[in-house]
């Protein structure tokens, strides 16, 4: 991984030849990337409206180091054992490790609302280094003698520095690195995972670099046990290193790579086996519940979606955006050919992670759009690869009186790096105004008389929500517990919810999780499909008297991402409704 190194303090190829713009032209991607991630980072003005975020954040404040060996080892009692094993344990112990330290300087920031918010910055920060990490990526795999057939059209700089920004830009990064979850840390440890796989092949440090990849792949697992299926490409790598050098080499870096994961993923997740049945016990009902055997009322909206075409239209549309996202479909179909025929062989590790995590991933009854973000990266890289070979075909195709070939492939190279700024861009713009929640319970509070009675649904996020005093609060009777909506369809349940409304001088509807599954299953909900058809056409005896929309935009542009996977929009942009009882 010297490399590495030289790429990203030296600027230089390896080779001694300095070259500095490209180095400093994406260095300054990363610093603008992480500008672009800290932008809007206080979103929900404190209220963390991301249902994952208390998780971690509460875990992590309380959790501290044992007093003694013996109480570390007792995992019930163990005051370091965070009894939560749906995601691993490092996010919580780092969450704790930097709120010790800056509790030394700023001893307040133990704060629920402080750790949000610095979880939010460490995402943006690991993000970044995604970005750096692809970037050396894309630079080695050009660089080494067996990609050669990428690119004659530019230095391995070039191909570094499109990943660069097209990483930078990526929409569905952005926004997930506004949140405090495990979402871009994994995403960091499997790229640093997948660099050191690229260097341990004909990297002039193996060792080294087999260290690396135990660091990472360690790391990724004890952030999210996802990270599993990263095996295909380390082994990959160890029979490549094999082939290039020597089965004692690849032997002994298998066994560092062993040895490093597992003392890693020890020390970074203990409880892991100090409390085995608890962790197996919740991995398997993690398990269950992504493999559709265990029904959730937050994952009944798959029911209806198809695998793999659905998780692909959400990477193309939104994830990626249109044109980036079919160039990387491209890219993966120009490398499966070339490393089929044996030309590239070291894009078989990049193609490996992509192809079997997508597999396994897309196979998934469960299928939240950030559950296919460890691909993203890779899949940027693909399409630049992509690029540049279709690059240097035009090159060879046109005639020394013809330019337009080449100018036709910059000009294509152009047009995607440009339509995945401008998308990546209105994603960010969502966080230049109010949370349609905050916006709406400001409205409530202006338009709605103290004293009304408000119905929910069970899952949302109540509103209104504290105006932050900005002027004195309203007290409204919120009618408890809220409508269960997605709960089988009984007479008891119709009965019930008609109560309700009776009851109610408004009926607030804070996200479309229970809208879609019941109207695309009218089978399964027969009463709540035809409940919520009558509601939106006025005819339940409460009509619609506001909502709250603020989808990707740009320019007077706008992203209409109603027909997203939900996970996509309801935490930071969800469309609010508000419907009000008809006055007789």
């Amino acid at each position: 991984m010297s490399r590495l190194m030289k790429f990203v303090l030296k600027g230089r190829d390896g080779l001694g030849k300095k070259v500095c713009w490209p180095k400093i032209a994406i260095c300054m991607l990363a610093v603008m990337g992480l500008a672009m991630r800290l932008y809007g980072l206080n979103w929900d003005q404190g209220y963390r409206f991301h249902p994952d975020e208390p998780f971690i954040i509460v875990s992590s404040q309380q959790v501290h180091w044992p007093q003694s060996l013996g109480q570390f080892l007792d995992a019930a009692n163990s005051p370091l054992n965070p009894h939560f094993f749906a995601y691993g344990s490092f996010p919580i112990y780092l969450m704790a490790f930097l709120a010790h330290v800056l509790t030394i300087f700023m001893p307040d920031f133990v704060s629920f609302e402080h750790l949000a918010l610095l979880g939010r910055v460490v995402s943006s920060v690991l993000d970044c280094g995604t970005i750096l990490l692809t970037a050396w990526m894309g630079w080695h795999l050009v660089r080494s003698e067996h990609a050669d057939h990428v690119d004659q059209s530019g230095s391995p700089w070039a191909m570094a520095l499109l990943v660069a920004v097209l990483v930078t830009f990526t929409p569905l990064q952005l926004q997930q690195s506004h949140y405090c979850t495990v979402d871009t840390m994994l995403l960091f440890f499997v790229m640093l995972t997948l660099a050191g796989c690229v260097a341990l092949v004909d990297g002039h440090v193996p060792s080294r670099a087999a260290l690396l990849i135990g660091l990472g792949y360690g790391l990724g697992m004890a952030t999210k046990t996802s990270a599993a299926p990263l095996a295909i490409p380390i082994f990959i790598a160890i029979v490549l290193r094999w082939r290039r050098h020597s089965l004692v080499s690849a032997v002994h870096l298998l066994v560092l790579v062993v040895g490093a994961t597992g003392w890693t993923f020890m020390l970074a997740m203990p409880y892991a086996l100090l409390d085995r049945h608890n962790f197996l016990y919740q991995l398997s009902e993690q398990g269950n519940m992504s493999i559709g055997k265990l029904l959730l009322s937050y994952t009944i909206q798959f029911a209806y979606n198809t695998p793999y075409l659905y998780q692909i239209q959400d990477i193309l549309l939104w994830g990626l955006g249109p044109l980036l996202g079919l160039t990387a479909s491209l890219g993966l179909l120009w490398m499966l050919y070339v490393t089929v025929r044996r030309k590239m062989i070291l894009w078989l590790i990049p193609l490996s992670w992509v192809l079997i995590y997508g597999a396994i991933t897309g196979g998934l009854y469960v299928k939240y759009v950030r559950y296919m973000l460890p691909i993203y990266p890779v899949l940027t890289l693909l399409a630049a690869g992509g690029l540049f070979a279709f690059l240097r075909f035009l090159r060879r195709k046109e005639s020394s009186t013809q330019r337009s070939l080449t100018w036709f492939g910059y000009s294509l190279i152009s047009l995607v790096v440009l339509a995945t700024a401008f998308q990546g861009l209105a994603m960010l713009n969502i966080y230049s105004q109010p949370n349609t929640l905050i916006q709406a319970s400001h409205w409530i509070y202006a338009h709605i008389k103290p004293a009304s009675t408000i119905s929910y649904e069970q899952g949302d996020v109540v509103i209104p929500v504290g105006d932050n005093g900005a002027y004195p609060t309203p007290t409204y009777h919120l009618l408890a517990p809220g409508l269960n909506m997605l709960a089988e369809d009984t007479p008891e349940k119709a009965q019930f919810i008609m109560s309700m409304l009776q009851k109610s001088d408004l009926l607030i509807i804070t996200s479309d999780r229970s809208i879609q599954p019941a109207l695309h299953l009218p089978q399964r909900y027969p009463f709540t499909s035809r409940y919520y058809e009558r509601l939106l056409h006025g005819q339940l005896g409460f009509h619609l008297i506001a909502q709250f929309e603020n989808h990707p935009n740009l320019f007077g542009i706008t992203f209409n991402d109603s027909d997203a996977d939900p996970s996509f929009s309801i935490f930071d942009h969800p469309i609010v409704r508000i419907f009000m009882r008809n006055t007789p």
